[in-house]
């Protein structure tokens, strides 16, 4: 099982200072530790006030935990299951104590925590992540690519070329901006121009793109940690969407990542759970190992949390009824 293979998961870029900061404009760093001896679980996310929700202002300090954008959790260096207990009884009892209402985690696919889903008060499979093998030769891999995809990576090849270093997010940004236009994507994904440079100043973090002659084809951002590697965002050439760049981007990638050490790439799901979503099918071309992701909630004050929830359900009747955790943020 590929999650046991894993050293050291806490060097993964989504569990870095740095990526978390890139989060932070409306929220704080949070942590807790929780030791017993040499077993440790280490908590972090990022907390926000809880100000109004669908317009109604919370007159009450009341806060909420969240993992930033992509993947995180818990991390522990012990599998004990009574240990474990102890240790998010005590992370309840004071997050509780600072009006902490509830936490939403996103979990890292490669975070074993995951697997114990009595430890949280909501826990699911979200969708399947495609997982990219770089343990094995060039040729193995590509073995594993559908026959198309091959062919496509072939031919682009020989069209097409590939730059790693020295693209510009200049050079990313408008392209970015103009794929989420196409794929319709929600405010969230409009980052703005100061995220993507602060994003490549993290250690790790690099541009790579793929040009026909001096127009850019595809553009994307990677990051490689000791020992996985992220597809995190790209962006492509509509008028140039017939060169399939996109296809030697993330083959280019692979190799990159692997020059740096990194075992596996995390290529992610799609923009649904729906196993015939394009985006997933799209990255099934490359491999065919998937891993689950897991999202999870805990609830400090459930009682706050319920009434939160019932605020919003009252301020939108309209609205059929939305299983989520943190209903009031929707």
């Amino acid at each position: 099982m590929l999650i046991k293979e894993i050293n050291k998961l806490s060097s993964d870029i989504y569990y870095q200072r740095e990526y978390s900061a890139l989060y932070e404009e409306n929220a704080e760093y949070f942590e807790f530790l929780y030791e017993e001896q040499d077993s440790y679980v280490k908590f972090n996310s990022l907390k926000r006030k809880i100000v109004s929700v669908s317009g109604i202002n919370i007159n009450e300090e009341l806060y909420d935990l969240e993992t930033p954008y992509g993947y995180g959790g818990p991390i522990s260096n012990c599998s004990d299951t009574e240990f474990l207990q102890r240790a998010f009884s005590a992370y309840k009892e004071f997050c509780s104590t600072q009006n902490i209402v509830c936490e939403f985690i996103r979990f890292h696919p490669f975070n074993s925590i995951a697997e114990y889903s009595d430890l949280f008060d909501m826990h699911c499979l979200e969708r399947q992540v495609i997982i990219v093998n770089l343990d094995i030769t060039t040729e193995e891999r590509r073995k594993l690519y559908s026959k198309t995809t091959r062919n496509i990576i072939k031919k682009a090849e020989k069209n097409l070329l590939v730059e790693i270093g020295g693209v510009n997010t200049s050079d990313f940004i408008d392209m970015y901006y103009q794929t989420m236009q196409k794929n319709t994507a929600s405010d969230f994904f409009y980052f703005k121009e100061r995220y993507f440079s602060e994003l490549l100043s993290i250690n790790g973090v690099s541009l790579l793109g793929i040009r026909k002659e001096d127009t850019y084809a595809s553009i994307g951002f990677f990051m490689c940690g000791e020992e996985l590697a992220h597809y995190h965002l790209s962006a492509n050439n509509q008028e140039l969407a017939k060169e399939n760049g996109n296809y030697l981007l993330l083959d280019s990638a692979f190799e990159y990542a692997k020059s740096r050490g990194c075992r596996f790439m995390m290529l992610g799901g799609g923009r649904t759970s729906s196993p015939d979503d394009s985006l997933f099918k799209f990255k099934s071309k490359f491999s065919p190992t998937t891993m689950p992701f897991f999202i999870a909630g805990l609830d400090f004050l459930p009682e706050k949390r319920q009434m939160l929830n019932q605020l919003w359900v009252n301020a939108n009747p309209e609205c059929p009824p939305l299983k989520l955790f943190q209903l009031y943020r929707a």
